[in-house]
C-alpha cells in the first residue's frame, strides 16, 4: 500500500500535510506515544520509552509524525500470522485511530490476536482499581508507599479476585546493588524502569503476608471505552523500558499515566518536582472524568499484621490473657481452662492464634518452624468446634486518601538561649514525622527528606537543621509475645546546630541506632535506643559520639505529644551532656497544625509554630 494512498483515507483533507501533522500533534496521541518535551521552549518531543518495538517508524521516537504514518500504514496490512499485525501489538492505538477516522480506515477482517484476548480474557475486563501499598522502611524502594494497577473481571466472585490480572510498575535492579548504590541511582536515572504484570495474589501475599503492608483498592469509575483504553495501553508498554527516577517518574507517576490515556484532566499535580504514592490515591478522591467522580469504592485489605493486632485489641482482658498463655505454652489447647470457655470465645481465641501463628511463623522452615506445627495444631481443634464465625467488628482504619497532604510548611516565634525572639521558618517536602504519621502510616515512625529550618532575626537568616533524610522506624510490637517485638531503629544523615546557645555550631552529623518499642496501652509507646554518629568536630565536640536515648509517644484524636531524652558520650571530645526535646502537635484540620516545643542542649528554646500541610 502507498504512502499516498493510505494518506487520501484521512478525512480527504486537501494538505496532507497539514493533516496528518494536525492528527500527530493530538494530546491523546502524544500520550499514548509517551512524548515529552521537558521544560525547555521549544525543545521537540521525544518519548520517554526506550524500547525500539515499541515503535513503528525508525524515527518514531522523537517524531510523531513519522510513528503516526507508519502506524496507519501498518494497521491496514494484512496479517501475517496469529498476534503479528500491528493491532495486536498496538491495541489502544487501534481503538484511537479508529474512533478518529472512523470508515477512513479499514483494518483487515480475520485478524487474529490470541495472546491480547487472553490477556483480557477475552474482553471481559469490567473496571479498574489502583492498589495503594503503604510504606515499608526495610526497602528504600518502598519508602513512600507504592501503587499498582488491578483489572477486575467479570467473573472475579466466581473464582476470587486474587486471580485478577495486575500491573506493575519499578526500577529494574541487578543484583547485588546495596541500599544506597540504590538510592543515589534511582535518584539520578541509573535504572531502567518497566511493566509488568502477574496475577493480584502475589502482590497480596507478598506485601500483606511477607512485608507486613497493608493494600487499600481504589476500583474507579470509568466508561466501558475507557477501560478498555486503560487495559489496551498497558498491554503496549509491558515489557518496555523507562528511565525510572525515584521522586518524580515512579511507579504513581507511570500508574496516573495509564488512568489518564483517555481523559484530558491529568490525576496528579503537574508542578510538583515529586510524585508521592499517597498523593496519587488523595487525588482520586476529588478527580472526575466526564463530570463523573473517579473513585466508586474503597476497599481495605489487611496485612497479617494488622488482622492480628486488630483482634487482639479486641479480645477481652481474660481472652487475651488466655491467648497469650497458649502462645508462650503456659496453657494447652487441651486445658480446662481453654475447653471450659463458650463456644464463640474459643472461636475468637482460636480465630486470633492462627493469625499469630502465621504472623510469626518461618514459611520456608516447614515442620522445623514450632510456629508452622502451633498452627497445625490451632487449625485442627478448630475444625472440632462446633461451624461459626468468630465475631470481630470491622477494623476502622483511616484510608490514605483522607490522609494529610505530604509536603509541610511551618512559621514559628522562637525564644533561646542564643537569640531572646526570632522567627523560624520550616519547610519538609516530604513525608511525616513522629507526630503526624496519620492514615496510611506506622504510628511512631517518621520519613522525612530535605527538611529545612531556618531562623531569621536582626536581618539575618540562618541554617540550623538541614536532615537530607531521616528515618524512624517503629515496630509496634502490640503484643510483646515471641516473634512479635517491637523492634526499632533510627538513620539520619544532614547538618545541624550543635548546640542551642550557639549560632555558629554547624556540624555534618550520620547518625544510626537500635532498639526496641513498648506499647503502654493503646495511645502511648515507650521506645529505647543505642547508638552513635559520626560528625565534624565543631567545638571541640570530637569526631563521633555515642548515644543512649529514649523517647515516649503519644497519640490521641488530633492531639499527639513527643518527649526525647539523650545522653550523649563523646568521643575524643570534651564532657559528656544530656538533651531533651518535648514537642506537642494539635491537628486544626487537614491541612494545619499549631505546635509547641520546649527544648534543652547547652541552651534552652522555647517554639511555638503554626503548620500548613501542600
Amino acid at each position: 500500500m502507498s504512502l499516498g494512498w493510505c494518506v487520501q483515507l484521512l478525512a480527504g483533507t486537501e494538505d496532507r500535510n497539514a493533516s496528518l501533522q494536525s492528527l500527530a500533534n493530538d494530546p491523546q496521541w502524544l500520550k499514548l506515544l509517551h512524548y515529552e518535551t521537558g521544560n525547555l521552549p521549544g525543545a521537540s518531543a521525544r518519548s520517554a520509552i526506550k524500547s525500539p518495538e515499541f515503535f513503528l517508524s525508525p524515527s518514531g521516537h522523537d517524531s510523531p509524525l513519522a510513528e503516526l504514518t507508519a502506524t496507519v500504514t501498518a494497521l491496514q496490512m494484512q496479517p501475517k500470522g496469529p498476534d503479528t499485525h500491528a493491532s495486536c501489538r498496538f491495541p489502544a492505538r487501534t481503538r484511537w485511530l479508529q474512533q478518529r477516522l472512523g470508515s477512513a480506515l479499514t483494518v483487515p477482517s480475520g485478524v487474529q490476536c490470541p495472546a491480547l484476548e487472553q490477556w483480557t480474557r477475552d474482553n471481559t475486563v469490567e473496571s479498574v482499581s489502583i492498589i495503594y501499598a503503604t510504606g515499608y522502611l526495610a526497602n528504600p524502594a518502598s519508602y513512600y508507599g507504592h501503587t499498582l494497577l488491578k483489572f477486575n473481571f467479570k467473573d472475579s466472585e466466581a473464582h476470587s479476585d486474587l486471580m485478577d490480572e495486575s500491573v506493575n510498575y519499578g526500577a529494574i535492579v541487578g543484583d547485588g546493588d546495596d541500599p544506597v548504590s540504590y538510592i543515589f541511582k534511582g535518584i539520578f536515572g541509573g535504572y531502567d524502569g518497566g511493566f509488568s504484570h502477574i496475577n493480584f495474589y502475589f502482590h497480596n501475599h507478598n506485601y500483606g503476608e511477607n512485608e507486613l503492608r497493608d493494600l487499600w483498592e481504589y476500583q474507579l469509575t470509568l466508561s466501558e471505552d475507557a477501560t478498555q483504553m486503560v487495559v489496551e495501553h498497558a498491554w503496549e508498554v509491558l515489557g518496555k523500558r523507562y528511565t525510572y527516577y525515584f521522586f518524580r517518574r515512579n511507579c504513581a507517576f507511570r500508574m496516573a499515566e495509564l488512568v489518564d490515556i483517555s481523559s484530558d484532566t491529568p490525576l496528579l499535580q503537574q508542578w510538583r518536582p515529586w510524585t508521592i504514592p499517597q498523593s496519587l490515591v488523595q487525588s482520586l478522591s476529588t478527580a472526575e472524568i466526564d463530570g463523573q467522580p473517579v473513585l466508586t469504592d474503597v476497599r481495605y485489605l489487611p496485612s497479617r499484621q494488622s488482622r492480628l493486632y486488630d483482634r487482639y485489641q479486641q479480645l477481652s482482658p481474660s481472652e487475651q490473657q488466655l491467648f497469650e498463655g497458649i502462645a508462650v505454652e503456659t496453657v494447652s489447647l487441651e486445658d480446662p481452662r481453654f475447653t471450659g470457655q463458650p463456644i464463640d470465645v474459643q472461636h475468637r481465641v482460636l480465630d486470633t492464634l492462627l493469625d499469630y501463628y502465621q504472623y510469626i511463623r518461618d514459611a520456608e522452615a516447614g515442620a522445623e518452624d514450632p510456629a508452622n506445627a502451633a498452627h497445625r495444631r490451632a487449625l485442627a481443634m478448630r475444625y472440632q468446634l462446633p461451624p461459626g464465625n468468630a465475631e470481630f467488628k470491622p477494623s476502622d482504619h483511616t484510608p490514605p486518601h483522607l490522609g494529610r497532604p505530604p509536603g509541610w510548611f511551618q512559621l514559628s516565634l522562637q525564644h533561646s538561649t542564643r537569640q531572646d525572639a526570632q522567627a523560624g521558618i520550616r519547610v519538609r517536602p516530604a513525608y511525616y514525622d513522629p507526630l503526624d504519621n496519620e492514615a496510611g502510616h506506622v504510628r511512631g515512625g517518621g520519613l522525612s527528606m530535605f527538611d529545612l529550618q531556618l531562623t531569621a532575626s536582626n536581618g539575618q537568616v540562618r541554617l540550623q537543621q538541614l536532615d537530607a533524610i531521616s528515618i524512624e522506624s517503629i515496630s509496634p510490637g502490640l503484643t510483646g509475645l515471641p516473634g512479635d517485638k517491637g523492634v526499632a531503629w533510627n538513620l539520619k544523615f544532614g547538618w545541624e546546630q550543635n548546640r542551642l546557645d550557639c549560632n555558629s555550631c554547624l556540624t555534618t552529623r550520620l547518625q544510626a541506632d537500635r532498639g526496641l518499642n513498648f506499647p503502654l496501652g493503646n495511645n502511648t509507646a515507650a521506645t529505647f535506643y543505642a547508638g552513635g554518629a559520626l560528625q565534624e568536630s565543631v567545638q571541640g565536640e570530637g569526631p563521633a559520639f555515642a548515644r543512649l536515648a529514649g523517647r515516649l509517644t503519644y497519640h490521641r484524636a488530633s492531639f499527639s505529644a513527643l518527649l526525647r531524652l539523650e545522653q550523649r558520650y563523646l568521643v575524643n571530645g570534651s564532657g559528656d551532656y544530656t538533651t531533651g526535646r518535648l514537642e506537642l502537635r494539635n491537628r486544626l484540620s487537614a491541612t494545619q497544625d499549631v505546635r509547641v516545643s520546649y527544648a534543652r542542649n547547652r541552651g534552652e528554646e522555647l517554639s511555638i509554630g503554626l503548620g500548613w500541610y501542600w
